[in-house]
């Protein structure tokens, strides 16, 4: 029973000691960090999102355990050592990686080529010194997967899978910055200039003569040109006036050309008033003209649309011509009745819906001469005062 119990007892501690021993894992990986090699300081965000990418990969990895980020600081601290020289200095990193219990130190450089980027895995072996490099070409997320996926197969012998349809987000966005300039043309004399809300000048006054604004950033930018209250643009349909601007975008190196749209609103409103404006003399050559149906279509200040339609129904009298006018606006129908003789000059002014009807028939000199307007009532010479 002795021998029974030493046994066991023997066997415990055996058992105790196997139990206790350390289980083997993979290679213990410090990650050093990311170099951009371009001399253009704008495509250095691009080493945020590969550094992103390969310690994601890294930590996904089976069997692969990466160091702690605060412990690789307070080595270098301790050693007085900079990061940026350890990458190129093998003594000195296998020192560091000795220090941290590392098997291996990672590292990577990037260089970006417009739409691609150009990207450098290294390795080193702490224990032997010697290094190995992944290089991997492209636009996407995946192009740092494929990088990935070749260190880890390295340092475990197993490819794992990283690069699928989720990687192929672009990572490289490199903008052109090279400066354009603008030139605006305008008929106006002292306009005042605002570029980007910002007051920078005059027109010049001469349509030939620009003024120039250089040195513009590319990018989404605005011009806008106020000359006094009678002075703009028209916004249709609800007529509301505005001092003429203009939003772009201007393209690296380009010079943009722009044409003052700003005009003088009262011309502007008595155009749009108009709708038919007609004077000639009435004889047989013409009679048809007067006899023709004429349609119209605008827009209201609300935006709806509005069908105007004029019939003048002329009548030859024996002393005179009678006109017989029917005006439809919409639903809305207007008949009337204008005569005229011999030696009379006659005006008429008649409205319906939103068209107001003007209608002069003179027969002073020997010749019928006749007149006809239709003007949209809803818009006044002179309302941008009110």
């Amino acid at each position: 029973m002795k021998q029974l119990g030493f046994f066991l007892l023997v066997l415990a501690i055996v058992t105790s000691s196997l139990t206790a021993q350390p289980v083997a894992t993979g290679p213990k990986v410090a990650f050093l960090s990311v170099r951009n090699l371009d001399i253009d300081p704008r495509s250095d965000y691009v080493g945020g999102i590969i550094q992103g990418l390969l310690l994601f990969d890294l930590t996904r990895a089976p069997g692969i355990t990466l160091v702690d980020r605060n412990s690789l600081d307070r080595v270098l601290r301790e050693q007085e050592l900079q990061l940026s020289g350890l990458l190129d200095n093998t003594d000195s990193s296998q020192r560091v990686g000795q220090l941290l219990g590392a098997d291996f130190l990672v590292s990577a450089d990037y260089v970006a080529l417009s739409t691609e980027v150009l990207v450098t895995v290294k390795v080193v072996n702490v224990a032997s010194g010697r290094s190995g490099a992944f290089v991997e070409r492209g636009g996407t997320e995946n192009t740092v997967h494929m990088a990935a996926e070749s260190l880890v197969e390295y340092l475990t012998g197993s490819r794992p899978e990283f690069a699928g349809s989720g990687g192929e987000r672009g990572i490289v966005s490199l903008r052109n910055e090279e400066p354009g300039s603008i030139a605006i043309h305008s008929y106006l004399i002292r306009g005042e200039i605002f570029f980007d809300g910002e007051f920078v000048g005059y027109t010049t006054g001469s349509i030939t003569e620009p003024y120039v604004l250089e040195k513009v950033r590319p990018g989404r930018h605005s011009v806008r040109i106020h000359l006094g209250r009678g002075f703009g643009v028209v916004i249709q349909p609800e007529i509301r006036f505005a001092d003429w601007q203009v939003d772009f975008e201007l393209a690296p190196g380009e010079r943009k050309v722009l044409r003052d749209g700003t005009r003088d609103l009262n011309s502007i409103l008595y155009d749009l008033q108009q709708l038919l404006n007609e004077t000639y003399y009435y004889d047989a050559a013409t009679k048809a003209r007067a006899t023709d149906e004429r349609s119209f279509d605008f827009l209201d200040r609300s935006g709806e649309p509005v069908q105007a339609v004029l019939k003048l129904n002329p009548l030859d009298a024996a002393d005179g011509l009678i006109l017989h006018p029917e005006l439809q606006v919409g639903s809305e129908l207007g008949s009337f009745t204008v005569a005229s003789k011999n030696g009379s000059d006659i005006e008429f002014s008649g409205e319906v819906g939103l068209v107001r009807l003007y209608i002069r028939i003179d027969r002073r000199y020997n010749r019928t001469s006749l007149t006809i307007r239709l003007e949209r009532n809803d818009i006044r010479q002179g309302m941008y005062n009110e």
